[in-house]
């Protein structure tokens, strides 16, 4: 049951409380943090290394054609401007949230 829920999508480890689509977006897309709370036990929750991963390569590639590849063709620039939102909105709205999986982190600090 617990590699169960290791493995899907935007589950708590805590209370086992299975996000929302609005939840992943408000909670976890849109605000700037690398952690953030479960809604519902409170717990500090940190996307998983896989999670990263995966964020990264994508805002790589998307960036990549964004300043590198969009502005170098000989299209209108407002063709471009519409390119570039089509790749990085479905980045923001669609990628991210439905792939953003959580682990617990633990942090091995000595007490003094």
């Amino acid at each position: 049951m617990a590699n169960q829920n290791k493995n899907k999508v935007g589950v708590c480890p805590y209370c086992k409380h299975e996000w929302t689509y609005k939840e992943r977006l408000l909670g976890y897309v849109i605000k700037p943090r690398s952690r953030t709370k479960c809604p519902k036990c409170g717990e500090y929750l940190e996307p998983s290394t896989m999670t990263m991963i995966y964020e990264y390569l994508a805002l790589i590639l998307v960036l990549i054609f964004v300043i590198f590849i969009i502005p170098q063709a000989p299209w209108l620039h407002w063709t471009k401007v519409i390119l570039s939102a089509a790749l990085i909105l479905p980045l923001i709205f669609i990628f991210i949230p439905f792939s953003v999986r959580f682990e617990r982190q633990v942090y091995n600090v000595k007490k003094k």
